[in-house]
């Protein structure tokens, strides 16, 4: 505050002070106008009778366009710094947040899986794990859609990102494009798929696996068993390779690392186990 008042104040005061000079009025009107500006009408009042009024309006005029300045700049100052970020930046942390929320949800929801991948002895539970697996793979599309809007997003604005050398974003981008990410997204989609196909022939056939035991069904359980096994395998080595790519990635990108999502799996997926039931 002041940046407007003050200069003002003191350019004030000393043509104040020259006006006191020449028509001899005492020299305590400078420090007064300077504390309180509306004195100088009062002294023009004594000092310039017919030309008082022009000169008190134009004062007027000149303190009411100070004290709207003021106000402006404190209105400015005020504002919170992200309200002066440009609109493109602020798309570009939105649609990462987007990313790191579905990416948060993902793993949550990934250890309730993991929770009931060890239950399997009753086809109630065979259905729950369905079900749980059904909205796992809602979430893994959500994600996927975030991260390409990301990266549409980026590729549209690269201009802008090159011009204002916001080299961060770039790297946000590298990192969602590299092969290991890549990768263990499709593991993932590739892990689910297997396994609900597992889960849903286990439910349909239930009775002529667990009670008649019947060869034909026990076969044909191995071979999707087989599948989700392999499937489940690959993922967890994906997996392992993309927690490894992205601590080296946080190490070398430092200033990316408040911008990846902060939840991850760490531990290998559990197995469902085929003689659990």
């Amino acid at each position: 505050m002041g940046y407007i008042y003050l200069p003002y104040a003191v350019l004030l005061s000393v043509l104040i002070f020259i006006e006191c000079k020449k028509k001899k009025q005492a020299k305590w009107w400078p420090a007064l106008v300077f504390l309180f500006p509306p004195a100088a009408p009062v002294l023009l009042l004594k000092t310039r009778k017919s030309k008082s009024r022009i000169l008190s309006l134009a004062f007027l005029i000149t303190f009411l366009m100070v004290l709207g300045g003021e106000f402006f700049l404190y209105i400015y100052n005020k504002k919170n710094p992200e309200d002066m970020v440009p609109p493109v930046i602020k798309q570009i942390i939105q649609l990462n947040e987007d990313i790191k929320k579905t990416t948060i949800d993902l793993y949550n929801a990934s250890g309730k899986l993991d929770s009931l991948s060890m239950v399997q002895s009753r086809i109630t539970d065979i259905k729950s794990t369905i079900e749980t697996i059904g909205k796992l793979r809602q979430l893994v599309d959500e994600n996927q859609k975030a991260i390409d809007r990301l990266i549409r997003f980026t590729e549209d604005h690269e201009v802008f990102f090159h011009r204002k050398n916001l080299s961060w974003i770039f790297a946000i981008r590298d990192f969602y494009t590299d092969y290991h990410v890549v990768q263990h997204q499709k593991s993932r989609v590739d892990y689910f798929a297997t396994f609900e196909t597992l889960l849903k022939y286990t439910h349909t056939n239930f009775e002529n696996i667990m009670e008649l035991k019947s060869q034909q069904h026990m076969k044909s359980y191995d071979v999707y068993y087989l599948r989700y096994r392999r499937a489940a395998d690959s993922h967890n080595r994906f997996n392992k390779k993309r927690i490894a790519f992205q601590m080296d990635f946080m190490e070398e990108h430092p200033e990316v690392k408040p911008f990846l999502p902060g939840a991850h799996q760490q531990e290998p997926f559990k197995f469902w186990d085929k003689f659990s039931f």
